[in-house]
C-alpha cells in the first residue's frame, strides 16, 4: 500500500505540481468558479509573508520553498508516524504535504486523525476545510471554517474562505457578509474589497461594486489595467 502511494506521489511530482508563481491578479471569466487557492494570489496566506504582502492581496505560495521536497518529507513522516503513531503533529504535517500535491482525500484522512487528538487547534480545521473545498464538499468546508472562527475569532482567512465558498454556491449575499467581516477585522486587505465588489456586481448593486473595486485598486495598484477596465465598466453601469 505504501509503495502504491509513493508511486502515485512520484507520478504527480514528475508531471509537474508547480503552481503559477505569478502573483499578479487577472480578472477571469465570471462563469469559472475559483476556490480559495486564489485568496492571496496563488495560495493561502503564509506566515513567511510580510504584513504588507498580506494586505496587498498576494503571497509566496505556501509550498514554494519546499515544493521539490514534498516526497522526501512524506517519506520521513511515514517513518515517524510508524515509530510514534500516537503523536498528532506528524499527521497535520503529512496532511499538508498531501494537500500540496493535490492528494486531498489522503490529506483529509490525516487531518481527521490530528483533529481527533487535538480538537482545540484551529489549524487542523483550517487545512481540512481547504481540502474539502478543493473536492467541492462545500458544506463540510463551511463547517470547518466555522470551527476555525470558534477557536480563533479574529481569523480573517476562514471568513474569506467562507465568502469564496458562498460565491461558488451562488449565494452572493452570504458571501458579501463574510467579506464585510474580513474588512471589519482587516480594513487594508485589498482582496476582500475586490471579491466583495465582484459579488455586489453579480447582484447588480453597481454603486457598491464601484466603491469596493476602486478601494481594492487603491490598496493594490498591482491589479493593473484589468481591474481599472472593470471599474470603468461598472461606473458606466451605475
Amino acid at each position: 500500500m505504501r509503495n502504491s502511494i509513493f508511486l502515485i506521489i512520484l507520478a504527480i511530482f514528475l508531471s509537474g505540481c508547480a503552481k503559477n508563481k505569478d502573483n499578479s491578479y487577472e480578472l477571469k471569466d465570471s462563469s469559472k468558479k475559483s476556490d480559495s487557492s486564489e485568496v492571496y494570489g496563488s495560495a493561502n496566506f503564509d506566515y513567511r509573508d510580510s504584513l504588507e504582502t498580506y494586505h496587498m492581496g498576494y503571497n509566496t505560495a505556501r509550498d514554494s520553498a519546499y515544493k521539490s521536497e514534498n516526497i522526501k518529507e512524506l517519506e520521513k513522516l511515514n517513518l515517524l508516524i510508524k515509530k510514534s503513531p500516537n503523536k498528532p503533529g506528524p499527521y497535520l504535517d503529512r496532511g499538508n504535504h498531501f494537500q500540496n500535491i493535490q492528494m486531498y482525500k489522503e490529506a483529509i484522512e490525516d487531518y481527521n486523525l490530528y483533529i481527533k487528538s487535538v480538537p482545540d487547534n484551529y489549524s487542523g480545521y483550517q487545512n481540512r476545510g481547504t481540502a474539502f473545498e478543493r473536492l467541492k464538499m462545500y458544506d463540510k468546508a463551511l463547517d470547518d471554517y466555522q470551527s476555525v472562527l470558534r477557536l480563533k475569532p479574529d481569523d480573517t482567512i476562514a471568513n474569506f474562505n467562507r465568502g469564496v465558498v458562498f460565491d461558488a454556491l451562488g449565494k452572493q449575499n452570504e458571501a458579501i457578509a463574510e467579506y464585510t467581516e474580513v474588512i471589519r477585522k482587516d480594513p487594508k486587505l485589498a482582496k476582500a474589497y475586490l471579491n466583495r465588489g465582484l459579488a455586489y456586481e453579480k447582484i447588480k448593486n453597481y454603486e457598491m461594486a464601484y466603491n469596493d473595486l476602486s478601494k481594492a485598486y487603491e490598496l493594490n495598484p498591482k491589479y493593473g489595467e484589468s481591474l481599472k477596465n472593470k471599474i470603468n465598466y461598472i461606473n458606466r453601469k451605475k
